[in-house]
């Protein structure tokens, strides 16, 4: 039989129907988690590649803090609202309804590692005025925003087709996946925050979390500080 992460990507059907059949075990997580694990602290190290071996070291353990803790968060919220709109689906179906979104996400990630690793080597210099360095530093925080933002999207809606097998047909898929998602990237965003640096200011000392690390928050900083600068050309 295949192992879950491999089932994702090759035979979504009869990941559903062991989801509908209930014959999927807690024991069988482990697979998903390790797979999130494997492909989150390889594209980590991609992630902080520009700024140093240590930050690599730092990300490659983060980032799948950051995913899987997410997904415990988001899974509680999702339990919660599939309650509420009647959806039918347990807490255990929940949980690895969101570790499948995860695990698809990661495939995808894993799939654009030599984009973004492409794109550090031919268009990223570690060296130059501050405004050059600010500048790489924001171009490559936005690059990777974007290529999580659409690993996650890509994995939540590679699902949607399958909610519609497992929940009752009164229950509006389209409502549940749409509350799913914003939890998910409102939460994703937030907690990548809390424990940044992932990219790596090149301003900064090396560190594992920042001492602010609760002070303001992703969405300030990204439409205050670092769109505002690409979009006037680093000026």
């Amino acid at each position: 039989m295949k192992i879950l992460p491999v089932m994702l990507l090759t035979d979504r059907d009869a990941f559903w129907e062991r989801l509908r059949t209930q014959s999927i075990q807690w024991k069988d997580l482990a697979s998903l988690i390790a797979f999130v694990v494997f492909a989150c602290g390889l594209y980590g190290a991609v992630l902080a590649g520009w700024r140093s071996p240590q930050l690599v070291l730092y990300v490659a353990v983060k980032l799948p803090v950051l995913f899987l803790g997410t997904a415990v968060i988001v899974a509680v919220f999702n339990w919660m609202t599939a309650s509420v709109l009647g959806s039918g689906l347990s807490f255990r179906s929940t949980i690895f309804v969101v570790l499948a979104a995860l695990t698809i996400a990661s495939w995808i990630m894993l799939s654009l590692i030599p984009v973004a690793l492409f794109f550090l080597l031919s268009g990223v210099s570690s060296a130059g005025t501050h405004d050059e360095l600010r500048y790489a530093h924001n171009a490559i925080l936005v690059t990777h925003i974007i290529i999580l933002a659409l690993a996650g999207l890509g994995g939540n809606a590679a699902l949607l087709k399958g909610i519609r097998r497992i929940v009752r047909p009164t229950c509006s898929t389209t409502s549940l996946f749409l509350f799913w998602l914003l939890a998910f990237a409102f939460v994703g965003c937030q907690m990548s925050w809390i424990l940044r640096p992932f990219v790596g200011s090149p301003f900064y000392p090396v560190a594992f979390m920042r001492p602010d690390c609760l002070d303001r928050n992703f969405y300030e900083f990204v439409f205050t500080e670092v769109l505002p600068f690409l979009l006037t050309g680093g000026k």
